[in-house]
């Protein structure tokens, strides 16, 4: 890396910035001084070195862990990624899997292209640097915590939605009953004199 001139802000101390410019230059071309290399830098190098391939039809439970069992095979795995959907989490079909050396990498995928895997013809291709995806691998590549949030809240709408007998429904009417009456002796015992009665009362519990 090349140290630009120095312009002294004081015309008088030109001279002295000059000379220590110099002296800068001479170690850093001496190997003395080593200049750091920024995190995006040392990434890009690191992401270089190794080999990365696109691995298409997958078929279904066919996902991160094994993936990772069955890659494994051939060397050591980095990074994997299974593409899924941002509403629902569940697999698009396709991922990437990277390996510690880009060697690795392009027999895995002579290996396993066109693979017969559960009756899915599996694709396999390898990923040149220049064509790599940009963060691909960034943040976390398991399963993402708010699909399972979603899942949860499909879950509870569906259980809130079933129909429900008549036990079931005056039994929850009643609790329902107690609930608002608890409510209001704590509204009375304040001065607050409330007379609410739901619509929707079973006529066993009027």
């Amino acid at each position: 890396m090349e140290v630009t001139q120095t312009i002294a802000l004081n015309k008088d101390e030109q001279q002295a910035v000059t000379n220590e410019t110099r002296k800068i230059k001479r170690k850093i071309k001496s190997g003395r001084i080593a200049i750091r290399e920024g995190r995006r830098e040392q990434k890009q190098k690191i992401e270089q070195s190794r080999g990365l391939i696109y691995v298409g039809h997958l078929p279904h439970g066919f996902y991160e862990e094994e993936i990772k069992k069955y890659f494994s095979q051939f060397g050591k795995i980095t990074n994997l990624k299974v593409c899924r959907s941002r509403s629902t989490g569940n697999s698009k079909g396709y991922g990437y899997v990277e390996f510690a050396h880009p060697e690795v990498a392009k027999i895995a995928a002579e290996t396993m292209n066109n693979y017969i895997m559960f009756k899915k013809r599996v694709i396999a291709t390898y990923v040149p640097f220049e064509k790599r995806p940009k963060l691909l691998f960034q943040g976390n590549q398991s399963m993402p915590g708010n699909f399972s949030k979603i899942r949860k809240r499909q879950k509870n709408i569906k259980s809130k939605n079933k129909a429900i007998d008549e036990e079931i429904y005056l039994e929850k009417s009643k609790l329902r009953l107690t609930r608002l009456q608890n409510r209001l002796q704590k509204l009375k015992r304040f001065g607050i004199n409330c007379d609410l009665k739901p619509l929707d009362v079973p006529k066993e519990l009027q």
